[in-house]
């Protein structure tokens, strides 16, 4: 494991001594922009991929770019003499505050099922802005997943106002029918996931067949497999969506996984 470690405008301390103002927006407005990164055998996958996609989220929001200098300071000063495997979390607020904290893995129940929720503030990039940035405001996503839990799901599974499928509110979702993954567009305003990202890599170099498009639910239970990926989670095959159970054998999803798994320590 890694050596909690937090850094608030450049200042170290534990995790739980870390002290950000009261006054500060991503307090009091979930003002800001973030990025979740893997950190293997004390590495962050990506990294650059990570900052660039927050550099965007920032953009999108209104506000400047990250300060290149001194993120990549503090980035540098929590993973020094790291050689665990946890995650790596970088915030800007709109009032300035830069916070880097590196955490051991988040201990969460695997996902085995998800729940259909309406997600109405996903929306397409051409109508929302912050459509697909990665912002602190994570209160509907985290709202979908208590409603999913209260359905007896481990998590939920995103759909749009048109009843396509978008995405999990911590994690992206691929499918495979017919020996070919299907992911949804970018262009419905999803996050541009690092993992699936990687997922979409493996899958060329492994000569799998793979597409992305719209899709319904009807689609995705169809699937022979159905897999969910983060920054910070393995590559894992669903058992169920709503009441729809699916097929327990996953090959496609399982070689994937154990790709990921290298590519991760490789980095």
């Amino acid at each position: 494991m890694v050596r909690p470690v937090a850094l608030v405008n450049g200042t170290e301390s534990t995790l739980d001594q870390a002290n950000l103002s009261i006054l500060d927006a991503g307090v009091q407005r979930g003002d800001g922009a973030f990025e979740a990164i893997g950190i293997w055998d004390g590495r962050p996958f990506r990294l650059d991929d990570h900052l660039e996609r927050l550099d965007r989220s920032l953009a999108a929001i209104g506000l400047p770019p990250a300060p290149a200098d001194a993120m990549r300071a503090d980035i540098a000063r929590v993973l020094d003499g790291q050689t665990g495997d946890g995650a790596l979390r970088v915030f800007l607020t709109s009032t300035d505050s830069r916070i880097v904290v590196v955490s051991e893995p988040p201990i969460r129940k695997q996902l085995r099922r998800l729940s259909s929720q309406p997600a109405p503030w996903i929306r397409p990039l051409g109508t929302y802005g912050p459509a697909a940035a990665k912002t602190m405001s994570y209160s509907p996503n985290m709202t979908a997943s208590r409603a999913a839990q209260r359905a007896g799901a481990d998590d939920a599974l995103l759909i749009s106002l048109e009843g396509l499928v978008l995405e999990g509110p911590t994690f992206s979702v691929m499918w495979v029918r017919d020996g070919r993954i299907h992911a949804p567009a970018l262009d419905l305003g999803l996050v541009d996931s690092i993992s699936r990202r990687t997922v979409l890599e493996l899958a060329t170099e492994m000569e799998i067949e793979h597409e992305t498009g719209r899709y319904g639910l009807d689609d995705l239970r169809d699937a022979d497999e159905v897999m969910t990926s983060s920054a910070v989670r393995p590559l894992v095959p669903l058992e169920a969506v709503d009441d729809h159970k699916l097929p327990a054998d996953a090959p496609i999803t399982t070689r994937l996984a154990e790709g990921l798994v290298a590519r991760r320590r490789a980095a």
